[in-house]
């Protein structure tokens, strides 16, 4: 269980040391306070899993800090019941000068887990970081993705109650991260609490119950990860766009696939409401392995998501899908839609949603005959039942 009361951190700006030494010595104020977090709240029960999201130095990283104890709080409280591990900054812990092996041990300890009980953990952290070949080097010889892994490996197989992932995600092949998201998975359903932080919007939807909003360091938003992150991708409008970002980029690292085309095939861009909005969809799979596909589409002037399907939403299980050239065809009827320009995405994902693996994206434009508009961005049919209930 993990309580988060009033938390707050300041810090201290001096213009320049003798202004620090001159406050030590004479008591008078020569410094300016900076607030890097104020008056943040929450708690959080066993499998509860909240995303952190906000823009680079908006305090995310001094909250985790705060909650794992690398900091100390200048306001406020936090209360922690069971075993917390971190990935705060990758190879936190770790001496470059010792060895894969020792580093595990030497950080294990720094986490208060015996040394005898290490030696159970040992043969599962290495076989999931796949660094049998280096364990035994200097970890200053390892790639920031081998750090990385060997520091995610250790902080999940040691059985945390709790555990905090400061954007651990965002570094290694598309391969070991799928993995991380299925350790978290697992652990989550074993009752872990986890706090997970990073600019992905889609793994936070996907993998969040909530999400935390932090601006300049105070507490924007906090409620269901997908209405927080709808509010959070909104208030901006990335170029090319014209809305909230369509869609989290493909991860760096080895594809599976790639999206070569997608196109209208109706050969206009221009489409009357009513009419099926066909999509052509040209991959390749470089990689054999089981696929979902997903369509979204934003209303680029009201900058919104509309739409956001996927096959396996829509009663299609994931297909394995061989390697080599593909096309796929699918149909979005457009009798909701209103007149106005939409972004249109499609693409592929794994089946468990958390990655895209590609997509691409393209324009259309939805014109209405109906003479009659009002400010709403979907339309419905709807049945009215007039028929003897007025009075004359």
């Amino acid at each position: 269980m993990l309580e988060v009361a009033g938390l707050g951190k300041s810090y201290k700006l001096y213009p320049n040391q003798r202004a620090r030494l001159r406050e030590l010595v004479f008591g008078t104020r020569n410094h300016e306070e900076f607030l890097a977090l104020q008056n943040i709240s929450f708690d959080l029960g066993p499998g509860d899993t909240l995303g952190v999201i906000g823009d680079n130095g908006a305090g995310k990283s001094t909250l985790l800090k705060l909650i794992a104890g690398t900091l100390r709080p200048s306001s406020g409280q936090v209360r922690v019941e069971g075993r917390l591990t971190a990935i705060l900054a990758l190879g936190t812990g770790f001496h470059p000068e010792f060895t894969g092996r020792e580093n595990l041990f030497f950080a294990a300890s720094l986490m208060g887990i015996e040394r005898q009980e290490m030696l159970g953990y040992f043969d599962d952290i290495v076989d999931f970081s796949e660094l049998h070949r280096v364990i035994d080097r200097p970890v200053k010889t390892y790639s920031t993705g081998m750090v990385m892994r060997l520091a995610f490996s250790l902080v999940t197989a040691v059985e945390p109650e709790i555990l905090i992932v400061d954007e651990a995600l965002a570094v290694g092949d598309r391969a070991f991260q799928r993995r991380c998201i299925e350790r978290m998975q697992e652990i989550r359903r074993a009752g872990t609490t986890i706090l997970f932080c990073s600019h992905s919007m889609h793994h936070i939807v996907q993998f969040c119950d909530r999400a935390l909003w932090l601006e300049k360091g105070e507490m924007k938003d906090l409620g269901v990860a997908s209405k927080v992150t709808a509010r959070y991708t909104g208030k901006d409008v990335p170029s090319g766009l014209g809305g909230r970002a369509p869609a989290v980029a493909p991860a760096e690292g080895r594809r599976r696939c790639v999206v070569d085309a997608v196109e209208l095939l109706s050969g206009s861009r221009l489409i009357r409401r009513g009419e099926p909005l066909r999509i052509g969809l040209d991959f390749r799979v470089l990689e054999a392995g089981a696929f979902v596909f997903g369509l979204a589409l934003d209303h680029k002037d009201a900058q919104v998501r509309l739409i956001a399907e996927t096959s396996l939403e829509n009663g299609v299980p994931a297909r394995h899908i061989a390697a080599g050239s593909h096309r796929l065809e699918l149909c979005l009827h457009t009798e909701a839609l209103r007149e106005g320009v939409y972004a249109v995405f499609a693409g592929l994902m794994d089946e468990s949603l958390l990655q895209i693996e590609d997509f691409r994206a393209l324009d259309v434009e939805v014109v209405d005959s109906d003479t009659v508009r009002t400010p709403a961005m979907v339309r419905a049919q709807v049945d009215w039942d007039t028929a003897g209930r007025f009075s004359s």
